[in-house]
């Protein structure tokens, strides 16, 4: 059978939905929910086409929501979108298909995010690849009705699209478990769960005929009878793999590749994604972004909850700048200096203090120290240099513990994380000094993120919070973090600095930060 779009004096016209108010289930998110009821004030003609089994989960922002949009109305669908401030994102190359685009959605007044696959063409197939494209998009767009206040195809189309989905991802292995009743099933879990779901709903005898009413765009016969040889056993291995056979033949003209090309890219695709699995990037690109403050104003925290969240969707990863996480040379560079110091202690201990030539063993242990503090700054400036050709690279890379000397050079500010060799060793010699030289040009280099989030917090707070600290020291680093936070803002520089109030709590504090990253993006 040939694979041809439905000629357009066939093609079946939308029938008018009668909406009862707003998108119904209460639990649906707020801006998805306004930006579907605006939608469906419009004469944009769309669906929710496959997976609404799932569909109350989708409007809850739990999983990815597949709108079908005639061709026609795309660019007033980008409109309607652009006003809702949803942000376009960028697919893997090995996962970018033809008629798809993707958009995140964030409500404002919770911060939840939800995902849009937007398709123009039904383009489905094989893992990896998607091989195929169905011309059905006339018929389901003719077919619609309202489930959960949102446009659904037919339950007819939309098992016989599931039944071409799961013959065309029918696999050699699911041929052999399913005849050998090994194992589990060769339909996974969830397409035999979308299967059942959909068969209460309709017959193998209604979707022949409503096949055949839609001009046949995919074999009747087929669909037919895959759906009754399931509803008599679901592992009908024999049957299924048939029907494969002759599914693949009617479909020839549908395909984008060739076979033996689309089994060599789904082989590359799935090996290269075992190794680094695609994630999408932000339609402008990456983005580094650095959360300043004292201890106890949460950075750790809030960096890896943001990074949670924005990761749902969007390549993420958190960078640590702090000195916990050393090098080898870091380390070890620090193993040595305490080993000296411990001998050199030992030593006093056995001889006595005035034994001892005290400068020159003084001036040997200061340059150890600052060859570690100068270790550790190199370990900062190469993990900054690795997370900015990461976002260069379309990731969203959250720095922990950035240190501001692009921002402020400041002693008094360096107590965030800044340099540290003049700070912990102000009266050391000459060497010592020039390895503080050294440490301040790897530090100056960094320069500053896109952008940059004070957590400011309030003295007491972060006591209670670090209670192990001490209180001059985090007094200290919450008035550094107000500086710097000030010194930003009037300075007019290119990164956007963002100051949230961290002694509230943690709610709070992240849907602060998440309204304001979202408006960067």
């Amino acid at each position: 059978m040939a694979c041809v779009a439905v000629p357009l004096a066939t093609q079946i016209e939308q029938p008018e939905l009668h909406r009862e108010g707003e998108v119904q289930p209460p639990s649906a998110i707020p801006a998805l929910a306004r930006l579907l009821d605006d939608l469906a004030g419009t004469p944009i003609r769309f669906c929710s086409w496959k997976s609404n089994e799932h569909l109350l989960r989708a409007l809850q922002g739990r999983t990815d929501l597949d709108l079908l949009v005639h061709e026609p109305d795309a660019t007033a669908l980008r409109i309607v979108v652009a006003e809702h401030d949803l942000k376009r994102l960028t697919p893997a190359a090995t996962r970018d298909h033809p008629g798809m685009e993707h958009y995140l959605g964030m409500d404002p007044d919770t911060g939840r995010l939800f995902h849009l696959h937007v398709h123009t063409r039904l383009v489905l197939g094989e893992q990896h690849v998607k091989n195929h494209h169905l011309p059905m998009e006339e018929a389901l767009l003719g077919s619609l009705a309202l489930q959960d206040g949102v446009p659904v195809p037919a339950a007819a189309l939309e098992v016989s699209i599931l039944v071409v989905r799961a013959l065309l991802k029918y696999r050699a292995r699911d041929v052999v478990k399913d005849i050998a009743k090994i194992r589990s099933p060769g339909l996974k879990h969830e397409v035999r769960a979308e299967l059942d779901w959909l068969l209460e709903r309709t017959d193998a005898a209604e979707v022949r005929t409503a096949l055949r009413e839609a001009g046949d765009p995919i074999p009747a016969e087929i669909v037919g009878a895959f759906l009754e040889a399931y509803e008599r056993d679901p592992r009908s291995g024999w049957v299924f793999v048939r029907l494969r056979s002759r599914l693949r033949r009617s479909l020839a003209e549908c395909r984008r590749v060739g076979r033996s090309r689309a089994r060599l890219r789904a082989l590359a695709t799935g090996l290269r994604e075992r190794r680094r699995p695609a994630r999408m990037s932000p339609s402008g690109g990456g983005l580094t972004v650095a959360f300043v403050g004292s201890d106890g104003s949460g950075k750790s925290t809030v960096a890896s909850e943001i990074a949670r969240w924005w990761g749902w969707k969007v390549a993420t990863q958190v960078v640590y700048l702090g000195s916990k996480s050393p090098s080898v040379r870091a380390r070890w560079s620090y193993v040595v200096f305490r080993a000296f110091r411990r001998g050199q202690r030992g030593a006093a201990r056995r001889f006595g203090e005035r034994s001892l030539p005290s400068r020159g063993v003084g001036y040997i242990r200061d340059v150890l120290l600052a060859l570690h503090e100068l270790a550790v700054g190199s370990d900062r400036s190469r993990r900054c240099r690795r997370g900015r050709a990461d976002a260069a690279h379309g990731q969203v890379v959250i720095f922990d513990r950035y240190p501001m000397q692009g921002l402020s050079s400041s002693p008094e500010h360096r107590v965030l994380d800044g340099p540290r060799i003049t700070r912990v060793l102000p009266e050391g010699g000459r060497l010592v000094r020039w390895l503080a030289r050294v440490e301040e040009r790897r530090y100056a280099g960094l320069g500053l993120p896109d952008v940059v989030v004070f957590l400011g917090v309030d003295p007491a707070i972060a006591a209670i919070r670090k209670p192990d600290h001490q209180t001059e020291s985090l007094e200290a680093k919450t008035r550094a973090t107000e500086e710097l936070a000030t010194l930003g803002e009037r300075a007019g520089l290119p990164s956007m600095m963002l100051r949230v109030d961290a002694s509230q709590p943690l709610e709070e504090v992240l849907l602060r930060v998440k309204r304001g990253l979202w408006d960067v993006v």
